[in-house]
C-alpha cells in the first residue's frame, strides 16, 4: 500500500516552501542561488554596541531558519563582541558587503547561505592583496567545497552525514535498510564517495548513480528507476542539490512519479519535504538550528583564542540533529517499529 499521488496544485503549494529554503541554502554545482526574500519578517535588530568591543559582522538572509541560528549565536557571543548584521537579499551586491566590512572593520565575518558566500568570494577576488577578516561559514550546502574557494574560512557543514540518516531510518522502520541509492551530479561525486565509506561502517551499501548537470526530469526518473529495479535498493537518499529539485513540476515529474511506483522510502535533508498532506519525503534529518548557533559561537571563541588562525581549522559536522518523520507513511507502507516514536523529534501524522 502506498499514498496516492498528489495533484499538481497541492505539490506547488508544498514545493514553494521547499524552494524558499533551497534557494537560500543550496547550490547548483557549488554556484550560489539568490535567497528568496521574506518581506513579512521584521527587520533584524542588533544588541547595543559597546565601546572598545570587537565586532562580528553577520551577513545572512532575513528568513526564519537563518534568524533562528543567529538568535542562539548572538545570545552566546554578545558579551564578548559587538554585533552588526547585514541582511542579504537577491538585490545585494559585493559592494554592499564591502561597504559593511569597511565601516564595521570586523574581527570575523559570519556568512550564512551560499549566495552570501559568493558575495564574499567576489569581494576577495576584487581585493586580491588586501587583508581579509576570517570567515565562519554556516547554513550552506557543501561548505567544504565553498571553503576551498575562499581565503581564511572555516565553518560548520549543513549536510548531516548520510549514515546518520540511514541509522535513524532503521530505528523507526521495520523494513530492512541495507542498500541505499543516491542520485548525484558530477560536482558531488567526491562527497558521495566519502559518504560510501562512512555508510559501510554501519553495514549500509550506498549505491550512487551519476547524472548530467543538466539532467532532465525523464533522465532523473530513469536513474531512480534503475536504482529501484536494477540495484534493488531499500531506500533513496536525496541530496540538498537544487539542480535535482528545480521546481514543483520537476519534483512531480521525476521524484514523485517514480517513487510512487517504486514504493521506496525517501530520505531528505530538508524538513519541508516531509509533509503528510503532500507525501514525498519519509524522513528528514536536519541540524538543530538552535544548537547550530551555539556550536558556531563555540567555534568563534576557539578561533579568537587561537588568534583567528582559521586556515588549519577543518569544517565541523553539526553536533546535534533533529528527525522529522511522516509516521502515517511509514506505518502504512514500510512498517513502524513499536518504539519508533522515542527516536523521532517531530512526528507528523
Amino acid at each position: 500500500m502506498t499514498a496516492p499521488r498528489t495533484p499538481h496544485w497541492r505539490l506547488a503549494a508544498f514545493s514553494t516552501t521547499l524552494l524558499v529554503f533551497l534557494a537560500g541554502c543550496a547550490t547548483t554545482g557549488y554556484e550560489s542561488v539568490s535567497p528568496t526574500p521574506m518581506p513579512d519578517l521584521p527587520p533584524i535588530v542588533d544588541p547595543p554596541a559597546r565601546s572598545g568591543a570587537p565586532t562580528l559582522l553577520i551577513a545572512m538572509p532575513n528568513s526564519p531558519n537563518f534568524v533562528e541560528v543567529r538568535k542562539s549565536l548572538v545570545s552566546e557571543v554578545r558579551k564578548n563582541f559587538n554585533i552588526y548584521t547585514l541582511a542579504v537579499g537577491p538585490e545585494s551586491t559585493p559592494a554592499d558587503l564591502a561597504a559593511a566590512i569597511e565601516v564595521v572593520n570586523p574581527v570575523c565575518v559570519v556568512l550564512m547561505n551560499n549566495a552570501t558566500m559568493k558575495l564574499y568570494r567576489q569581494y576577495q577576488t576584487a581585493h586580491p592583496t588586501a587583508p581579509m577578516p576570517p570567515a565562519v561559514l554556516l547554513m550552506a550546502s557543501f561548505v567544504e567545497e565553498v571553503q576551498a574557494r575562499l581565503r581564511r574560512a572555516t565553518g560548520i557543514a549543513y549536510e548531516v552525514p548520510g549514515v546518520t540518516a540511514f541509522v535513524h531510518l532503521r530505528s523507526v522502520m521495520s523494513a530492512p535498510i541495507n542498500r541505499v541509492g543516491v542520485i548525484y551530479r558530477p560536482p558531488f561525486r567526491k562527497f558521495v564517495e566519502h559518504q560510501k565509506s562512512l555508510a559501510a561502517k554501519e553495514h549500509v551499501e550506498l549505491i550512487g548513480v551519476s547524472v548530467p548537470n543538466d539532467v532532465t526530469a525523464a533522465g532523473l526518473r530513469g536513474a531512480l528507476h534503475d536504482l529501484a529495479n536494477g540495484s534493488k535498493v531499500d531506500a533513496i537518499w536525496m541530496l540538498n542539490d537544487n539542480g535535482l529539485v528545480r521546481d514543483a513540476k520537476f519534483v512531480d515529474d521525476a521524484w514523485r512519479t517514480e517513487l510512487s511506483d517504486a514504493r521506496l522510502p525517501l530520505i531528505v535533508g530538508v524538513s519541508n519535504l516531509v509533509e503528510p498532506s503532500s507525501p514525498l519525503g519519509t524522513l528528514a534529518v536536519v541540524p538543530d538550528h538552535e544548537a547550530l548557533g551555539l556550536q558556531a559561537a563555540n567555534l568563534i571563541f576557539d578561533l579568537a583564542d587561537n588568534d583567528w588562525k582559521v586556515e588549519n581549522h577543518p569544517v565541523e559536522l553539526p553536533l546535534s540533529v533533529k528527525t522529522v518523520v511522516d509516521v502515517n507513511l511509514v506505518r502504512a507502507s514500510f512498517g513502524l517499529r513499536p518504539d519508533a516514536l522515542s527516536h523521532i523529534d517531530k512526528a507528523l501524522e
